[in-house]
């Protein structure tokens, strides 16, 4: 390719490569040539040019980057009006000549560029700053031809900032800063860097990069000293909420910003766009697409460390619904921030999202309207604080009636949310079913994210109540067994992360319905008093009624006692056939195999944790229709198993005392009693008998299960009308045998006033009783009837004999 070029042109491409080889050869060993001599007079022209004293360790010459030289391990000295810490220390500082003053014997530089340095912006009591100071000299004469300060450079450092001799935490890593001079006073500078504080490990909170213009002396005292370009690149929010107060807030997000910065150092004017994404506390989810475009504008005052920002509406017509304000004072030293929000007409659809974000406990299908008024700030010294309100509040769930409020107001402070009670409204007319009324306020506490919500009632509806409840927090554990009718008092929600919701309260019921599984009937027109908790359920003053006859009763439950229930019922009258067909639920097996006996009753789980104590009195008890007289009775109820302690029937004439079990665990109830029977009138005398009793089955199938036995005694007993005894005693059996009662009676000792009589007796299928008695040797054959003049009893056995 040489060939064919011209041989003047073939030597001046050769002298071309040839300087081009010798430069690169020049550059290469530039560095290795001593040049320790131009030590002295390039630190001379350096400390002229920063005005402070300067040392390195090495110096060397360089070619490659331009004519200059390198200094190693360079230390620049601080002022001693500033303190006596280095003003920065560099691994190496580039240093590049000015042609045309070295062309002329004079060492002048172009260029200053630290490599990896550390430097310290020092502000003194008096306001003033060291780099202040060093930016003043950048202002050459005017009349000078060229700059007199070269450019100056930074690359990869780090800037301290200090008030006075101590150091601020905040600093600045991975600073890339270039300062260019101009003739007419103004700096040109182009930065970049990452927020940082030294309490916190990690390599910096964000980018910031940006561009200024400063002018060193400006016109007058208004005109701009500053006009900068600042851009915030998408960050984390924790990172800023750290570098301001030290530590991680709990909220987190993506931020970005871009400003535009002008005016006078004291009184700086702002102007700008924020961009937030993905709110959310910091142990929640980010929730995509809930995205802010923010405009802002405010002030900044440098020599007191002020910042002052507020949001501005999109058009300026018109007014935001949401406005904020931040005040920051101090803001290298310690930095005392707030933020103020205040809403006018904000839709609460838009509101939600970010308190749900923030961690409120709310349902995630609900759905909020209505206008939100009010103001809140927060602050690093105080905390929150503030208060809202929420006008023609509408709060809906999926398939439920919406809830409303004319006015939902809560204040806000460091400890959390505290929510009014609010008049809530289940219908469109604003009135319930009963016509009462139902209040709601609460608590939300930020230490623990605890949840206390309160429900005050006054007639309201209990199934209106129980199911704007449970759609919101679960069924109240007091209010499980009441429907229908009205509630007048309060119940409380409390709820914490990790442990059990719980509810708690105070309220009066009437005109509903009780029906516990225990029963096939409901306990209707009931009125009472209950006081619960997670332990404990007391119910007092309940009346109600059943199959017409009124019930009282009180009801007691204590989780932590031996038996947790204890039951008190008192009942006017009531027959047996009633009472066991209230308590069908419990007595009867629950499958159709376990009634065909062909497997084992299955147990309820209700029945199965039953562990109570109670006592039951019935004034008037009947069975068959047959009154009988009052029946009082105590027991304990573990499960399937009854333990009666006592039983007692008062008959017209005559008591019975007994004590005995109920077993319901098969098919077919079973029930083991020990009994006694005095004073009853029999045949013209009295009778007392005492014996175990046996039976299974209900009605009048426990009747003809019926096994008795046991002793008896008389007294003046007229068996027929020619055999009268003055006592007798003995042994009995008794059974039904066939639909007939089958009576036997053994060991009989009878005197009819004359002789003492042994034998035994057994009763006939038509009620006849046949008595065979013997007295030396001589027998007797006595002919009675089981019946007697007492009505009840025979009426019942001739019952249960025809049947």
């Amino acid at each position: 390719m040489l060939d064919k070029l011209k041989p003047n042109s073939r030597r001046m491409l050769r002298l071309v490569l040839l300087c081009i080889s010798a430069a690169v050869i020049l550059g290469l060993i530039a560095p290795l040539v001593n040049v320790s001599r131009f030590s002295g007079a390039m630190q001379r022209t350096i400390e002229a040019s920063l005005g402070r004293p300067v040392h390195f360790s090495a110096v060397h010459f360089t070619l490659l980057t331009g004519v200059g030289f390198s200094l190693e391990d360079i230390t620049i000295e601080e002022d001693p009006h500033y303190g006596i810490e280095p003003f920065a220390h560099a691994t190496a500082l580039e240093a590049h000549l000015r042609v045309d003053k070295l062309l002329r014997g004079q060492i002048r530089f172009s260029s200053l560029r630290l490599v990896e340095p550390s430097l310290n912006l020092v502000k003194q009591s008096d306001g003033t700053w060291n780099v202040a100071e060093l930016l003043q000299r950048v202002s050459a004469p005017k009349r000078a031809p060229l700059n007199f300060f070269p450019a100056f450079e930074i690359a990869d450092g780090r800037v301290n900032f200090k008030l006075g001799a101590r150091k601020t935490t905040l600093y600045i890593t991975d600073a890339d800063l270039s300062v260019y001079p101009e003739r007419s006073g103004k700096l040109y500078l182009r930065f970049s860097g990452s927020p940082a504080r030294t309490d916190r490990a990690g390599n910096g909170f964000g980018h910031v990069h940006g561009t200024a213009n400063w002018y060193v002396a400006p016109a007058t005292r208004d005109s701009n000293q500053l006009e900068a370009d600042i851009t915030i690149d998408p960050s984390n929010l924790s990172e800023f909420t750290t570098l301001i107060e030290g530590y991680d807030i709990g909220i987190h997000g993506m931020l970005s910003s871009h400003a535009r910065i002008e005016g006078p150092t004291d009184a700086l004017r702002i102007r700008g766009t924020l961009q937030l994404a993905d709110i959310h506390r910091w142990d929640l989810l980010p929730a995509s697409g809930e995205d802010w475009r923010i405009r802002y504008q405010g002030s900044v005052d440098l020599p007191t460390h002020a910042l002052q920002l507020e949001t501005m509406p999109e058009r300026a017509a018109e007014v935001a619904p949401v406005a904020l304000q931040l005040r920051v004072n101090d803001f290298l030293r310690r930095p005392a921030w707030s933020v103020l929000a205040q809403l006018r007409d904000a839709p609460a659809k838009d509101v939600l999202p970010l308190g749900r974000r923030m961690g409120l406990p709310l349902p995630a299908e609900v759905a909020l309207e209505g206008a939100v008024n009010g103001a809140v700030s927060y602050s690093n010294r105080t905390g929150l604080e503030g208060g809202v309100s929420i006008r023609d509040a509408v709060a809906t769930l999926p398939d439920l009636p919406p809830l409303r409020a004319a006015v939902a107001s809560a204040s806000l402070s460091p400890e959390g949310i505290h929510l009014d009670p609010a008049v809530i409204e289940t219908s469109p007319g604003g009135e319930t079913a009963s016509g009462g009324t139902l209040r709601a306020g609460g608590d939300y506490y930020f230490s623990g994210q605890r949840l206390v919500a309160a429900f005050d009632t006054d007639r309201f509806s209990a199934d209106a109540l129980k199911s704007t409840a449970e759609a919101w927090f679960g069924t109240p554990a007091g209010l499980a067994f009441v429907r229908g009718g009205t509630v007048t008092g309060r119940v409380i929600y409390r709820y914490e992360p990790q442990t059990a919701s719980a509810w708690s309260g105070q309220f009066q019921f009437a005109d509903a319905a009780i029906g516990p599984p225990a029963l096939s009937l409901p306990l209707e027109h009931a009125q009472g008093r209950v006081t619960f908790d997670t332990a404990t359920l007391s119910l007092d003053q309940f009346s109600a009624s059943w199959g017409g006859r009124a019930v009282s009763a009180t009801y007691r439950y204590n989780a932590a006692a031996k038996r947790p229930e204890h039951l008190h019922i008192e009942i006017p009258a009531a027959d047996l056939a009633e009472v066991e067909t209230a308590l069908d639920p419990t007595l009867r097996a629950q499958s159709l195999l376990a009634r065909l006996r062909l497997m084992r009753r299955s147990i309820p789980s209700w029945l199965a944790a039953r562990n109570l104590d109670g006592d039951v009195t019935i004034a008037q008890f009947s069975v068959n229709g047959a009154d009988l007289g009052p029946l009082s009775a105590r027991f304990t109820w573990r499960g399937a198993n009854l333990n009666f302690a006592s039983l007692q029937l008062n008959l017209p004439e005559g008591l019975i005392r007994a004590h005995g079990t109920l077993n319901l665990s098969s098919y077919s109830p079973v029930c083991r009693f020990t009994a006694t029977a005095s004073g009853f009138p029999w045949r013209g005398g009295l009778l007392s008998a005492g014996g175990e009793f046996n039976t299974s089955g209900t009605g009048l199938d426990s009747l003809r299960n019926l096994q008795a036995a046991g002793t008896f005694s008389g007294e003046n007993v007229q068996l027929s009308g020619e055999d009268s005894f003055s006592a007798v005693s003995g042994d009995f059996a008794f059974s039904f045998a066939n639909g007939w009662p089958n009576l036997r009676l053994s060991k009989i000792q009878a005197d009819d006033g004359e002789e003492d009589w042994e034998g035994e007796a057994a009763s006939q299928s038509d009620g006849r009783l046949i008595v065979h008695l013997e007295h030396d040797g001589v027998e007797r054959r006595v002919i009675s009837t089981l019946a007697s003049e007492v009505p009840a009893p025979a009426a019942l056995l001739r019952t249960a004999t025809a049947r």
